[in-house]
């Protein structure tokens, strides 16, 4: 049989992707595990307790930019597979434009600057903290006079 022997509607028909489900399910799934590892990668840095400074390591810039980049990734798969399913439902729409505001809200907000500003903390003057004074001379340095 010659392929101009085959009706023209059998050579332009798409056939059903049985991996696109399969496919949107895993990269949501990964979406989502990226972002879990962005906060707890933006916890790492900037849960600290009393009074302490956040600081940034190489590693947190590192984990914030490989997990970002799968996330943005495995979201545009998720995307393309549900685009390429024919029996997409509006419910698997609505969770892709869901996924893909949360993962940009999620990317945005966890972001890790190369180091942190932070003011240093105020030294409160106090009288058991201050120089040594010594009678005599110009008083204006002592404390108390």
């Amino acid at each position: 049989m010659l392929t101009s022997d085959r009706p023209a509607s059998l050579r332009w028909r798409v056939t059903r992707q049985p991996w696109a489900p399969i496919a949107t399910a895993l990269a949501s799934l990964v979406v989502v595990v990226a972002l879990a590892k962005l906060v707890m990668n933006w916890l790492d840095v900037y849960l600290v307790f009393f009074g302490e400074r956040p600081e940034v390591e190489t590693s947190n810039i590192t984990a914030y930019r490989v997990w970002g980049a799968i996330a943005v990734a495995a979201l545009l798969c998720g995307v393309v597979a549900h685009a390429l399913n024919r029996r997409r439902r509006v419910l698997g729409s609505f969770w892709q434009v869901l996924l893909t505001a949360g993962s940009a809200a999620v990317v945005m907000v966890c972001y890790i600057p190369g180091a942190v500003d932070l003011p240093d903390p105020e030294q409160v003057e106090d009288g058991y903290s201050a120089p040594p004074c010594y009678s005599g001379g110009d008083n204006d340095e002592c404390v108390g006079g």
